[in-house]
């Protein structure tokens, strides 16, 4: 049998096949590599989306991101491969302008049901497509979809528009593309992992960090409960030690001054006087330090307090041979601990008596609501006043604006003041002008704040200074 010259059909349609195939391959091939060498799925989505466009001569791509909320919505991602981009340029700019609705157009929202590549064989025909306008005016009739899986979660996809259909049967189109997303999913799990594993690494150093925190505040809170105890013990030894002296020397004092009585001159009796007041007032001062020392420091209870009663225990007890007219409002009922409350209290009401030198002496003691819902209390009397300049330095300690032989005074008290509403939360403050009076003003939350005093130990009233003249101002 004599065969004819001609070509042979089946040979060549097997050649042509295996081309096909041959080429499929190579793009496959060359996506996988692309994605091998990634770390980054952003880093290889416009490579692989160039090569799968110039493959199939698709003349539109662009890469999405999918932004798992409930329900997902999508962000578009500067990835595009433009065959013209002077043309293409206007599906470029609806797309931007229609990023939030593309998730529930019937393409990418198959992508989510589906899990797998899908086509569009007429646009026109799809009216969730929401860019289906643009994509007519450019002739653009077909779509397709890439979904890119980080384990069964859709985290990106890649979308194609074309002129005509695919020369691949449906079927081969499919499974190539379902190929090129599998190699782009290992990349998103890769990243997912390594995103994972810089988490558990930051976890694990803050964790460390913690513990050291811990471990350092820990120390910090013993080293500072030995502290306190040795400035307790300090405190009660200093005060023992130094007022056991001055006892002896106003003891002296009184006995020269009965056994000598007939012989004194009045120089004599004015010294002794004097050296007895200079003795009184160093046993205030050390009273008064040993209170500033502790004040905050032990946890007193809180209870409730009504104000109006404690106010009027307090002017009771003052020395009344001024004749000082007392104005005490309607004032609330406070929570927090009384002995603290009386402290303040006090120390401003003995101040107001100690400092009234007009004729006719007035304190005016009141209460109102501050702009943070807590209340603000006012001592307001009628005295000579504060200039400005002196305004701030009255709190702090062992300041004086008259010389403490004119007004006896240690200095401490509306340091005290300060310290014990402002370790409640509270503030402090005074409104005063020159013959004008003064008006002295805290405020008194409800609860104290976070960092209270140190726990464990209870605030002893004896150590509380029951007398008046031990406020400053």
């Amino acid at each position: 049998m004599i065969s004819s010259p001609r070509p042979s059909s089946r040979l060549a349609q097997v050649r042509e096949a295996v081309e096909r195939h041959r080429e499929e391959f190579a793009l496959v091939h060359a996506v996988s590599e692309a994605a091998n060498e990634s770390t980054c799925l952003s880093s290889v989505l416009s490579e692989v989306t160039q090569m799968i466009c110039e493959h199939l001569d698709w003349p539109i791509g662009h890469a999405i991101s999918i932004v798992p909320d409930t329900p997902p919505t999508t962000e578009s991602l500067d990835v595009w491969y433009l065959a013209d981009p002077q043309t293409h340029g206007s599906f470029r700019t609806a797309t931007r302008a229609a990023t939030e609705a593309m998730i529930n157009q019937g393409a990418l929202g198959r992508l989510f049901a589906d899990l797998g590549p899908y086509s569009l064989d007429d646009i026109g025909d799809c009216p969730e497509f929401v860019r289906r306008e643009s994509a007519r005016q450019l002739g653009l009739n077909h779509y397709y979809a890439i979904p890119i899986l980080s384990g069964a979660e859709v985290v990106a996809a890649i979308e194609f528009l074309a002129v005509r259909p695919s020369a691949l049967a449906p079927d081969r189109l499919r499974s190539l593309l379902a190929n090129i997303g599998a190699a782009l999913g290992r990349v998103a799990e890769r990243e997912l992992r390594e995103r994972q594993r810089l988490l558990l690494i930051r976890a694990e150093l803050a964790r460390e960090e913690a513990v050291q925190r811990a471990a350092e505040l820990q120390r910090l809170a013993t080293e500072l409960g030995r502290r306190n105890r040795e400035l307790d013990q300090f405190a009660y030894v200093a005060s023992h030690d130094l007022r056991a002296p001055l006892r002896g020397i106003a003891n002296l004092a009184g006995w020269i001054a009965e056994d000598l009585e007939p012989y004194l001159t009045d120089d004599a009796r004015r010294y002794l006087e004097l050296l007895k007041s200079r003795v009184n007032r160093m046993e205030a001062l050390i009273s008064g330090l040993l209170e500033y020392s502790r004040a905050g420091r032990r946890a007193a209870p809180d209870e409730q307090i009504d104000a109006t009663s404690l106010v009027r225990e307090i002017t009771d007890l003052l020395d009344a041979g001024k004749q000082i007219e007392w104005h005490i409002g309607t004032l609330p009922s406070v929570r927090g601990p009384r002995v603290l409350l009386r402290q303040v209290f006090q120390n401003l009401l003995s101040n107001a008596a100690k400092y009234s030198t007009v004729p006719r002496p007035r304190v005016d003691v009141g209460a109102d609501r501050d702009r943070d819902g807590s209340w603000r209390f006012f001592v307001r009397d009628n005295g000579p006043g504060i200039a400005a300049c002196y305004q701030s330095r009255i709190w702090e300690i062992f300041q004086t604006l008259q010389p403490r032989d004119d007004v006896e005074s240690t200095g401490i008290g509306l340091s005290l003041v300060r310290k014990i509403v402002e370790q409640r939360g509270g503030e402090v403050g005074v409104d005063s002008r020159p013959g004008e009076g003064a008006c002295f003003f805290f405020t008194w939350p409800d609860s104290r704040p976070d960092s209270g005093p140190e726990p464990g130990h209870e605030l002893e009233p004896s150590l509380l200074l029951a007398d008046h003249e031990r406020g400053s101002r």
